[in-house]
Protein backbone atom coordinates (compact mmCIF):
# COMPACT_ATOMS: atom_id res chain seq x y z
CA UNK A 1 0.00 0.00 0.00
CA UNK A 2 1.49 3.39 -0.98
CA UNK A 3 2.16 5.75 1.91
CA UNK A 4 1.74 9.51 1.90
CA UNK A 5 3.55 11.59 4.50
CA UNK A 6 2.13 15.08 5.01
CA UNK A 7 4.42 17.55 6.76
CA UNK A 8 2.98 20.81 8.08
CA UNK A 9 5.35 23.52 9.30
CA UNK A 10 3.33 26.72 9.59
CA UNK A 11 2.59 27.92 13.14
CA UNK A 12 -0.28 30.10 11.91
CA UNK A 13 -3.00 27.52 12.44
CA UNK A 14 -6.31 28.31 10.77
CA UNK A 15 -4.78 31.44 9.20
CA UNK A 16 -2.14 29.44 7.34
CA UNK A 17 -2.31 29.40 3.55
CA UNK A 18 0.06 26.44 3.25
CA UNK A 19 -1.98 24.40 5.71
CA UNK A 20 -5.20 25.01 3.80
CA UNK A 21 -3.66 24.30 0.41
CA UNK A 22 -1.65 21.23 1.43
CA UNK A 23 -4.74 19.81 3.17
CA UNK A 24 -6.62 20.32 -0.10
CA UNK A 25 -3.84 18.58 -1.99
CA UNK A 26 -3.83 15.59 0.35
CA UNK A 27 -7.63 15.29 0.32
CA UNK A 28 -7.60 15.36 -3.48
CA UNK A 29 -4.79 12.83 -3.72
CA UNK A 30 -6.53 10.45 -1.33
CA UNK A 31 -9.77 10.76 -3.30
CA UNK A 32 -8.03 10.11 -6.63
CA UNK A 33 -5.72 7.27 -5.58
CA UNK A 34 -7.04 4.10 -4.00
CA UNK A 35 -5.52 2.36 -0.99
CA UNK A 36 -3.14 5.11 0.11
CA UNK A 37 -2.17 5.28 3.77
CA UNK A 38 -1.68 8.83 5.07
CA UNK A 39 0.38 10.00 8.03
CA UNK A 40 0.57 13.57 9.32
CA UNK A 41 3.67 15.12 10.89
CA UNK A 42 2.82 18.55 12.32
CA UNK A 43 6.06 20.29 13.16
CA UNK A 44 4.36 23.41 14.52
CA UNK A 45 1.86 21.75 16.86
CA UNK A 46 4.38 19.10 17.92
CA UNK A 47 7.74 20.91 17.45
CA UNK A 48 11.07 19.16 17.39
CA UNK A 49 13.86 20.23 19.73
CA UNK A 50 16.48 22.30 17.95
CA UNK A 51 19.37 20.36 16.53
CA UNK A 52 21.78 21.14 19.35
CA UNK A 53 24.93 19.78 20.97
CA UNK A 54 23.00 16.88 22.49
CA UNK A 55 21.68 15.90 19.06
CA UNK A 56 25.18 16.01 17.58
CA UNK A 57 26.60 13.96 20.44
CA UNK A 58 23.71 11.50 20.34
CA UNK A 59 24.18 10.83 16.64
CA UNK A 60 27.91 10.20 16.95
CA UNK A 61 28.94 6.53 16.53
CA UNK A 62 28.69 4.31 19.62
CA UNK A 63 26.76 4.70 22.86
CA UNK A 64 29.60 4.88 25.36
CA UNK A 65 29.32 7.91 27.61
CA UNK A 66 26.15 9.24 26.06
CA UNK A 67 23.51 10.78 28.33
CA UNK A 68 19.87 9.73 28.24
CA UNK A 69 19.05 13.04 26.53
CA UNK A 70 21.64 12.43 23.84
CA UNK A 71 20.30 8.92 23.26
CA UNK A 72 16.77 10.31 23.01
CA UNK A 73 17.89 12.76 20.30
CA UNK A 74 19.34 9.85 18.32
CA UNK A 75 16.12 7.88 18.80
CA UNK A 76 14.11 10.86 17.56
CA UNK A 77 16.26 11.09 14.43
CA UNK A 78 15.83 7.37 13.81
CA UNK A 79 12.03 7.63 14.16
CA UNK A 80 11.79 10.56 11.75
CA UNK A 81 14.03 8.89 9.19
CA UNK A 82 12.11 5.61 9.41
CA UNK A 83 8.89 7.55 8.83
CA UNK A 84 10.37 9.29 5.79
CA UNK A 85 11.88 6.08 4.40
CA UNK A 86 8.45 4.43 4.49
CA UNK A 87 6.77 7.22 2.51
CA UNK A 88 6.22 7.02 -1.24
CA UNK A 89 4.70 10.51 -1.52
CA UNK A 90 5.76 13.46 0.63
CA UNK A 91 3.63 16.62 0.82
CA UNK A 92 5.24 19.59 2.57
CA UNK A 93 3.51 22.81 3.55
CA UNK A 94 6.16 25.54 3.85
CA UNK A 95 5.44 29.25 4.27
CA UNK A 96 8.17 31.81 3.65
CA UNK A 97 9.42 33.45 6.84
CA UNK A 98 12.05 36.16 6.40
CA UNK A 99 12.92 34.92 2.91
CA UNK A 100 13.43 31.28 3.96
CA UNK A 101 11.71 28.31 5.61
CA UNK A 102 10.35 28.11 9.19
CA UNK A 103 12.76 26.93 11.86
CA UNK A 104 10.41 24.04 12.57
CA UNK A 105 11.00 22.64 9.09
CA UNK A 106 14.74 23.31 9.16
CA UNK A 107 14.99 21.28 12.39
CA UNK A 108 13.26 18.35 10.65
CA UNK A 109 15.78 18.44 7.81
CA UNK A 110 18.60 18.48 10.36
CA UNK A 111 17.26 15.34 12.06
CA UNK A 112 16.72 13.40 8.82
CA UNK A 113 19.96 14.41 7.04
CA UNK A 114 22.24 11.78 8.56
CA UNK A 115 25.35 10.36 6.91
CA UNK A 116 25.14 6.62 6.32
CA UNK A 117 21.37 6.63 6.62
CA UNK A 118 19.86 9.16 4.22
CA UNK A 119 23.02 10.17 2.35
CA UNK A 120 26.51 8.83 1.97
CA UNK A 121 29.87 10.22 0.97
CA UNK A 122 30.72 8.83 -2.47
CA UNK A 123 34.14 10.53 -2.50
CA UNK A 124 35.85 13.31 -0.56
CA UNK A 125 33.59 16.32 -0.82
CA UNK A 126 30.96 14.43 -2.83
CA UNK A 127 27.73 13.10 -1.28
CA UNK A 128 24.95 10.92 -2.64
CA UNK A 129 21.37 10.87 -1.39
CA UNK A 130 19.84 7.51 -0.49
CA UNK A 131 16.09 8.23 -0.53
CA UNK A 132 15.35 7.52 -4.18
CA UNK A 133 12.00 6.87 -5.85
CA UNK A 134 9.83 9.25 -3.83
CA UNK A 135 7.54 11.95 -5.19
CA UNK A 136 7.53 15.22 -3.27
CA UNK A 137 5.03 18.05 -3.54
CA UNK A 138 5.89 21.29 -1.75
CA UNK A 139 3.21 23.91 -1.15
CA UNK A 140 4.75 27.36 -0.77
CA UNK A 141 3.17 30.64 0.33
CA UNK A 142 4.91 34.00 0.04
CA UNK A 143 3.75 37.44 1.04
CA UNK A 144 5.69 38.97 -1.85
CA UNK A 145 6.16 37.97 -5.45
CA UNK A 146 9.59 36.40 -5.98
CA UNK A 147 9.21 35.20 -9.55
CA UNK A 148 11.34 37.87 -11.23
CA UNK A 149 14.49 39.93 -10.71
CA UNK A 150 15.38 41.64 -8.41
CA UNK A 151 12.97 40.07 -5.86
CA UNK A 152 13.98 36.52 -6.78
CA UNK A 153 17.44 37.20 -5.31
CA UNK A 154 15.75 37.14 -1.88
CA UNK A 155 14.11 33.75 -2.42
CA UNK A 156 15.99 31.45 -0.04
CA UNK A 157 12.91 29.25 0.39
CA UNK A 158 12.37 27.26 -2.81
CA UNK A 159 16.08 26.91 -3.77
CA UNK A 160 16.92 25.74 -0.24
CA UNK A 161 14.11 23.17 -0.21
CA UNK A 162 15.10 21.89 -3.65
CA UNK A 163 18.72 21.54 -2.47
CA UNK A 164 17.83 19.84 0.83
CA UNK A 165 15.47 17.34 -0.81
CA UNK A 166 17.95 16.65 -3.60
CA UNK A 167 20.70 16.12 -1.04
CA UNK A 168 18.59 13.25 0.33
CA UNK A 169 18.07 11.80 -3.17
CA UNK A 170 14.58 13.22 -3.71
CA UNK A 171 14.64 14.75 -7.19
CA UNK A 172 11.02 14.27 -8.29
CA UNK A 173 9.82 17.49 -6.63
CA UNK A 174 6.90 19.68 -7.67
CA UNK A 175 6.52 23.16 -6.16
CA UNK A 176 3.08 24.72 -5.85
CA UNK A 177 3.25 28.45 -5.16
CA UNK A 178 0.80 30.94 -3.66
CA UNK A 179 2.75 34.03 -4.69
CA UNK A 180 2.16 37.63 -3.55
CA UNK A 181 -0.39 36.94 -0.82
CA UNK A 182 0.29 40.26 0.92
CA UNK A 183 1.79 42.35 -1.86
CA UNK A 184 -1.28 41.74 -4.04
CA UNK A 185 -4.09 41.52 -1.50
CA UNK A 186 -6.75 42.51 -4.03
CA UNK A 187 -5.69 39.51 -6.15
CA UNK A 188 -5.72 36.93 -3.34
CA UNK A 189 -9.01 35.26 -4.43
CA UNK A 190 -7.62 34.84 -7.96
CA UNK A 191 -4.25 33.62 -6.65
CA UNK A 192 -5.93 31.01 -4.47
CA UNK A 193 -8.25 29.92 -7.28
CA UNK A 194 -5.26 29.46 -9.58
CA UNK A 195 -3.36 27.40 -7.01
CA UNK A 196 -6.41 25.23 -6.36
CA UNK A 197 -6.69 24.62 -10.09
CA UNK A 198 -3.05 23.55 -10.21
CA UNK A 199 -3.65 21.20 -7.28
CA UNK A 200 -6.70 19.68 -8.97
CA UNK A 201 -4.61 18.88 -12.07
CA UNK A 202 -1.76 17.40 -10.05
CA UNK A 203 -3.88 15.08 -7.93
CA UNK A 204 -6.07 13.82 -10.78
Amino acid sequence: MPKLLQIQSSPQGAHSVTRALSDKFVAGWMASHANVAMELLDLANDPLPHFDADALAGLAPGDAGKSDLQKSRAALSDRLITQLEAADIVVIGAPMFNFTIPTQLKAWFDYVSIAGRTFQFAAPGISKGMLFGKKAFVVLARGGDYTDFPANAFDHQEPLLRALLGFLGMYDVTFIRAEGMRAKEEEVPAIMANVEEVIARLVA
